[in-house]
């Protein structure tokens, strides 16, 4: 038995920030990663000379660089075409859990080119814990839906992990099982067991990619994130090579309103994922909205254009998608101001994935109802329904790639959004309290719905929209009550902390007014 290390190696070199990008950054064949990507050590049967590229695709999996740790297992197999571990790990590559996509035709038959059947691949496998390791796989890819399939390699990882307790990878993988229990949607339970394997894993090895990264998953919420932040300052700088390492400690500063490192993580992610032939648009939405938060309109601008310049050279489902959704996030933050023409429809075709469309519509409709747009922006709340129906009837399954499939989430997040829209034209129109009613119940929808991490998915929290009708209205105490509780979800948001300094200088005033009339007040 072969023994590899993979100790800290070279940083990355200085990248361009916004080299151009691969038009179809789907299928784009990946760049060799190189650079430094974390720290473990994992025993295996694999020949010496496969190990270097093993090492380096089982450190890729850990930071979710699937197409790339794909890519090196598939070298490893080219050195030693009988290397077990290396099919187990090309096979894992083609499960993406937390962001709710698995490419299981793919997956089995990686395991179909190792042998024809689970038997036959177990026998293949030269020592018990290796046998475990390509067991849990085999349940992962096996019969029945994917709820029971996950459930099983679960079950088989923590068989794993209690036989083989110093295996870090294990229990590294055993964490993300955990997460990954519940596909995209985030169950509290499963995340704090999930975060008590990886803080095992990170009390051991405090560069293992692995533990810093399902670390950060399991506490990205604002309740959680302050015990996430120990991990967020390391992940980056232990694994740089690795574009997703670099955006991922944005997770915790986003829980935690902490613009200034967020916009540090992901400039670096971006410049990272560019220079790979990535399009990098993930980092690249999170970049625009901490920079809005910051004020700074004309960085923002910047990202767009960059997006916009990849449509043109060849559209895809990614940056489609992306554009679609920073249009919204301009509408919501500065409500349409020049420099970014956020009007336009995009092409949705082939996309089955609904949600940055449906924010561009919502936003765009709270435009026009605030300029009196009324029958403009009530053709928006038609579109918003009429997509949700479209995709409650084509609803699909489990797919490879997140564009291909749309989830119950995102149905339910679309039909709310018509309720809050149809809601605020009302508001708009002079009718306040069903306008305001409409608002909340759609508010009462989106609190039923687990939480989601990162910039909102309507682009504008519903509380923050329900506090701007609420101060128009001239209810500002309940408008203070609203804010706050846009904050406790996002903190530290920008829009939200203005209306609430504004609500509570309104109230202030009332008060003053009632008890003196020709009081005169501009500040609290």
């Amino acid at each position: 038995m072969s023994q590899s290390t993979v100790v800290a190696g070279a940083l990355l070199c200085a990248f361009a920030c916004f080299a151009p990008a691969m038009a179809h950054d789907k299928v784009q064949p990946p760049k060799p990663v190189v650079g430094d990507l974390g720290e473990t050590t994992f025993p295996n049967s694999g020949a010496a000379a496969a190990q270097p590229d093993f090492m380096r695709g089982l450190l890729l999996l850990h930071s979710f660089e699937f197409d790339a740790a794909r890519a090196a297992f598939r070298a490893a197999i080219a050195r030693d075409p009988g290397f077990v571990m290396a099919f187990w790990g090309e096979a894992l590559s083609y499960n993406m859990p937390i962001w709710g996509e698995q490419d299981l035709l793919a997956a089995r038959a990686v395991l179909a080119r190792l042998a024809p059947t689970r038997e036959e691949r177990l026998a293949k496998a030269p020592t018990e814990r290796e046998r475990l390791y390509l067991a849990a796989v085999e349940d992962l890819y096996g019969d029945g839906d994917k709820v029971d399939r996950d459930a099983a390699y679960n079950e088989a990882l923590g068989e794993l992990s209690r036989k083989y307790p110093d295996d870090l990878d294990a229990r590294s993988f055993y964490a993300l099982s955990w997460l990954g229990l519940t596909g995209a949607v985030r169950d509290t339970a499963n995340y704090m067991r999930a975060a008590a394997e990886a803080e095992a894993v990170y009390e051991v090895n405090r560069r293992h990619p692995g533990a810093l990264h399902y670390l950060v998953h399991a506490y990205d919420d604002p309740v959680h994130a302050p015990l996430g932040l120990r991990a967020a300052r390391l992940y980056g700088k232990v694994a740089p090579a690795a574009s997703h390492a670099q955006h991922m400690p944005s997770h915790i500063f986003f829980a935690l309103g902490m613009w200034d490192d967020a916009i540090e993580a992901n400039v670096a992610s971006l410049a990272t994922a560019r220079s790979q032939g990535q399009g990098g648009y993930h980092p690249l939405e999170w970049l625009a909205y901490a920079y809005l938060q910051k004020g700074q309109q004309q960085e923002a601008v910047k990202l767009v254009a960059i997006v916009e310049q990849d449509v043109a050279k060849g559209a895809s489902q990614a940056n489609r998608s992306a554009l679609a959704y920073l249009r919204a996030m301009w509408i919501a933050e500065t409500g349409g101001a020049a420099g970014v023409d956020a009007w336009p429809d995009l092409n949705e075709a082939g996309i089955a994935w609904i949600y940055p469309f449906s924010a561009q519509d919502f936003t765009r409709g709270l435009a026009a109802a605030r300029q009196g747009r009324f029958e403009e922006a009530k053709r928006y709340v038609e579109r918003l329904r009429e997509r949700t129906e479209r995709a409650r009837n084509h609803a699909v399954g489990v797919v490879a790639s997140r564009y291909d499939t749309v989830t119950p989430e995102e149905i339910e997040q679309g039909g709310l959004l018509a309720i809050a829209l149809e809601g605020a034209i009302q508001c708009a129109q002079g009718e306040q309290e069903a306008g305001l009613a409409r608002v909340r119940e759609a508010i009462a929808i989106s609190d039923t719905l687990a939480f989601e991490y990162g910039p909102p998915f309507a682009a504008k929290p519903l509380a923050e929209l329900l506090g701007d009708l609420l101060l128009a209205a001239g209810k500002p105490d309940e408008a203070a009550v609203a804010y706050g509780n846009s904050l406790a979800v996002h903190p530290n948001r920008k829009l939200s902390m203005e209306g609430l300094t504004a609500a509570r200088a309104a109230s202030w005033a009332c008060r003053h007014c009632e008890k003196g009339a020709g009081v005169t007040v501009t500040a609290p």
